[in-house]
């Protein structure tokens, strides 16, 4: 019996300690600053994400810009209507692939906003045919390089080998 009267107090001793370790922390755990994610800008879209998840660099970076903020002035005088023109000046100016596809996006984008829908996939189409021909040139252009670049290996190979 008296290992009994000494077995309740060490039982009921370690049935409290963790709920006495439990009242003693905090029921939730401390606020951390929140992880606020920036909001795209309205006018950028999935192509803005495109653009800036793209390495440029120098002038082209600069024309980028330019074309932005040209927009977004045009826009805040409620000239939307003069985009078009600016979008045909740009492609008729620059011979650069990325900022082409850009300008045709956008304009695209102007056309279809009215509901001009066909004419939005006349510029998208157009578009392509473009960045399809430009791959085409750059995969041949690479090509040659290469054969350019093994020729020389060949050509000094001991024939007897």
């Amino acid at each position: 019996m008296p290992r009994l009267n000494l077995l309740a107090p060490a039982l009921a001793l370690l049935f409290a300690s963790p709920l006495a370790m439990a009242q003693d922390r905090p029921s939730t755990p401390p606020p951390t600053a929140p992880q606020v994610q920036p909001a795209p800008h309205p006018d950028h879209g999935a192509m803005g994400h495109h653009m800036r998840s793209m390495r440029m660099q120098g002038p082209q970076l600069g024309a980028f810009a330019d074309l932005r903020a040209l927009e977004r002035l045009y826009r805040e005088a409620g000239r939307d209507k003069e985009l078009s023109g600016l979008y045909n000046e740009v492609l008729a100016k620059s011979q650069d692939p990325q900022l082409r596809t850009y300008v045709y996006h956008r304009l695209a984008r102007l056309q279809a906003k009215p509901a001009n829908l066909d004419q939005a996939i006349a510029t998208l189409r157009k578009s392509l045919s473009e960045n399809l021909a430009n791959d085409a040139k750059m995969r041949a252009e690479h090509e040659r390089m290469r054969a350019q670049w093994q020729q020389p290996k060949d050509a000094t190979e001991p024939a007897d080998r």
